[in-house]
């Protein structure tokens, strides 16, 4: 218990001294204490002046804004026909744009088509040339064969007319020349 009589003690030494009154004394106000104070107040008057015109400064922004919300609503206001226009005038564009593409893909259709019908009309056409060409072939390679059998035969002929000429020349030479003769040389 040493602790509390440590307190108790302090507590009865607090009770046993006399109460003293302490005086102090307020020296003068000088006039670097005048001159603080007036500057307080300046300060303080200039910070409420500049309170207020800020305060009319915003209340003059407030108004300068409801002018120009007023002009932008005015502007909008104008423009909204001018917008309607325009996106009309996109809508059309647009319009004209799916036709152009419609068009231009019936149009790259029907030349895919023709270009199909002509590589067609190509291959047929290669194939009659070349049953023509075999044709023609076959009628030179006749040709030539009647040709040149014709012309076998001709010299056959001749030949033979030669032979008959030559040999009745000299069986006439052998026999006396009859009237009949006579007639077959004419």
């Amino acid at each position: 218990m040493p602790f509390a009589s440590m307190w108790s003690a302090r507590l009865l030494q607090a009770v046993t001294l006399p109460d003293t009154i302490i005086a102090r004394t307020i020296p003068d106000r000088g006039p670097l204490e005048w001159a603080s104070g007036v500057l307080q107040i300046v300060v303080l008057v200039l910070g409420v002046g500049v309170l207020i015109a800020a305060i009319l400064l915003l209340l003059s922004m407030r108004t300068g804004v409801r002018k120009l919300q007023e002009t932008v609503d005015g502007l909008a206001n104008d423009t909204k026909p001018l917008l309607a226009n325009a996106a009309a005038i996109v809508g059309d564009a647009r319009e004209v744009v799916t036709i152009v593409r419609s068009d231009v893909e019936r149009v790259s259709d029907a030349a895919h088509a023709l270009g199909e019908q002509l590589r067609d009309a190509a291959d047929t056409t290669m194939r009659r040339v070349d049953d023509v060409n075999a044709v023609l072939d076959v009628l030179q390679d006749e040709l030539e064969d009647t040709a040149l059998t014709a012309v076998s035969a001709i010299r056959g002929v001749r030949a033979g007319a030669v032979e008959l000429t030559t040999g009745r020349r000299r069986s006439r030479s052998r026999r006396p020349p009859t009237a009949v003769d006579d007639d077959t040389e004419n």
